[in-house]
């Protein structure tokens, strides 16, 4: 059983990747492959920094990177949110030359996608997403939407205002939605906390969190990490569904454990 990962890669990637890589052996997986995708950065720099990932982490398990610049796809580049680099500017961009990890084009690649053989997480826009669906995975897994939170982009969350149709398109697929709602709650909010832990993944949300004081944003949510957790852990979560503005019925996952982010990340 593979896990394939859609990232844009911005800060929360960042660290739902490196969650992600850390546990994948013990989570029953063989392979990761990570579909760097244009949202938070553009295509190009989301290779980069994929690879740059891959090279200062030690994965659990082999890593495959999914190349996607030949694709038509939506993006920004949220500079004050995500630093210069798209990843807070804390690995060298020639690091991306160390990288061993096979690097596959997105149309081959999506030809080699064993119908059932994979679980699907969804971490940015979803223009490119339905090629992946296509091919039946065994659990589909995405942060994006808002239902009752105040929208971070252009009246919507930032990953569905990117690409509405496709979004729309893929939640007609058996899901669960990791939304605004599912994240911006007082016990995933790290911006009061001092974060201590010498980690990658530690520095990643610290630097996130630093990050938030000049941009103006409320509160620090690493949001594509609750949903790794949505995706490993599920029965901390619960779901119902809800209808979003654009009346997609969405199967949304609320955080039940309780226990803050800092202790259930480990840092």
């Amino acid at each position: 059983m593979k896990l394939v990962m859609f990232c844009d890669y911005g800060l929360d990637d960042a660290v739902a990747t490196a969650d992600a890589l850390a546990h994948a052996a013990e989570d029953g997986y063989s392979q990761v492959d990570l579909v760097a995708v244009g949202g938070n950065v553009p295509p190009q720099v989301s290779l980069r920094n994929a690879k740059k990932l891959a090279a200062e982490l030690s994965p659990s398990v082999p890593v495959r990177i999914v190349d996607t610049t030949a694709e038509r796809q939506p993006y920004e580049f949220l500079t004050a949110i995500h630093g210069g680099d798209g990843m807070g500017d804390l690995i060298p961009d020639g690091r991306a030359e160390a990288c061993g990890c096979p690097v596959l084009p997105f149309s081959a690649w999506t030809e080699m996608l064993a119908r059932g053989g994979f679980d699907l997480l969804s971490l940015g826009p979803m223009t490119l997403v339905p090629r992946a669906l296509a091919q039946g995975p065994r659990r589909f897994v995405f942060m994006g939407g808002n239902i009752a939170e105040e929208p971070n982009f252009h009246g919507y969350e930032f990953n569905h205002a990117l690409d509405r149709a496709a979004f729309s398109l893929c939640v007609r697929h058996a899901h669960t939605a990791v939304t605004m709602d599912t994240c911006r709650v007082p016990a995933f909010n790290l911006q009061r906390t001092e974060l201590g832990a010498d980690s990658l993944m530690a520095r990643l949300a610290a630097r996130s969190r630093a990050l938030t004081f000049t941009s103006g944003e409320k509160g620090c949510y690493i949001w594509d990490d609750i949903a790794v957790k949505c995706l490993r852990h599920p029965e901390w979560f619960c779901c119902s569904l809800e209808r979003d503005r654009d009346g997609n019925e969405l199967s949304v996952a609320r955080y039940v454990l309780g226990k803050r982010y800092p202790e259930i990340l480990g840092l």
